[in-house]
């Protein structure tokens, strides 16, 4: 502070000329190497100093304040460091601030010295000199404080003897597949491995999912004319009339024959009589020599089933020769099945 004031009583057209001030106050701060220190008596060392001493504006500078002290000296070594907002003087604010860190400056020759240090990062945006204030520290009942510093800050070197270019437009800058891939690569990886992910686990799935028994599509129902003669065929092997059961021989060939027409031809043939079933075929599709050949075969049966009539062996022979061309000579031409 007594360097500060006699500075001001040489130089008292400081702050009216930037130039004087300079030379002035950089003198007596070192030549542009400013650092400043206090001592106590307890060998509490306060300092502060730059990293350079000039900047352009806008550039940055670093401020760095420190306290060394002893340990082993007995004393106070709790240190109370000033308050730092966001600017140190109005022209000169604060960037950055590390905080305060502790550390052994000289920790294998002298692990007793220990310093807390702090750096700040500093700016100006006006051309000029600076001053820097003392920042004071208080331990116990003493108060330490630094010397001021200065900072110079110089305005960029403009060359006057070229014209003033206008400003260039702007400068479209090419987009490629390529520029896109790289910006997006992160999320287009990701977004493969998700579809990869699903896919193996539909397949997974679909492995591990049991498969149900196929079932076989029913068979195509047998036609009529078959199933007629395919009866007519068990029953001869049957051998009834050899037997002596001719009435159950021709009620079984009645019914074979009933069945057949009523699947044929769609008439409640088993349900009827015979003169009913044949007035029922008058408007078939079944000719008139048909109806007369099934009404004969139907009257033979009724008579033996009826009238206790028994026909002779080559009689029932006849008849059922006569029952498996009738199905044969009737059967539905569409249908796939062949005759036999």
């Amino acid at each position: 502070m007594g360097s500060l004031r006699a500075l001001r009583a040489i130089a008292p057209g400081y702050f009216r000329s930037h130039f004087l001030g300079a030379a002035l106050l950089c003198a007596a701060a070192g030549l542009f190497t400013p650092v400043a220190m206090a001592q106590d008596a307890n060998s509490i060392r306060v300092s502060a100093k730059l990293d350079t001493a000039s900047i352009l504006i806008g550039e940055q500078a670093h401020l760095l304040l420190s306290v060394d002290y002893r340990v082993d000296q007995g004393g106070s070594t709790t240190i109370i460091w000033p308050t730092i907002g966001d600017t140190i003087t109005g022209k000169v604010p604060v960037l950055l601030d590390s905080h305060v860190d502790t550390i052994l400056p000289e920790k294998n020759a002298d692990p007793y010295h220990f310093r807390q240090q702090r750096t700040l990062t500093i700016t100006s945006w006006d051309s000029g000199y600076w001053a820097i204030p003392p920042f004071r520290f208080i331990s116990g009942a003493d108060t330490l404080a630094t010397d001021p510093l200065l900072l110079t800050v110089n305005t960029v070197p403009v060359d006057t003897t070229k014209a003033i270019r206008p400003i260039k437009g702007i400068y479209t800058v090419p987009f490629s597949f390529a520029d896109w891939l790289r910006d997006n690569w992160p999320w287009l990886a990701g977004g493969l491995a998700l579809l990869s992910a699903i896919i193996a686990l539909v397949i997974y799935v679909k492995r591990r999912k049991p498969k149900g028994k196929e079932v076989a599509p029913p068979p195509p129902p047998v036609p009529a004319h078959l199933l007629a003669l395919r009866a007519l065929e068990e029953l001869r092997a049957q051998k009834l009339c050899e037997q002596g059961l001719v009435k159950a021989h021709c009620a079984g060939l009645a019914d074979i024959l009933r069945a057949y027409i009523e699947k044929r031809f769609r008439v409640p043939a088993m349900e009827q009589t015979t003169d009913e079933l044949m007035g029922a075929l008058r408007i078939s599709a079944l000719s008139k020599d048909k109806q007369t050949e099934l009404r004969n075969i139907l009257q033979l049966a009724d008579l033996a089933k009826f009238a206790k009539w028994k026909p002779s062996l080559p009689e029932t022979d006849q008849m059922l020769a006569t029952a498996m061309a009738f199905v044969q000579q009737t059967a539905d031409q569409h249908t796939d099945a062949p005759l036999p």
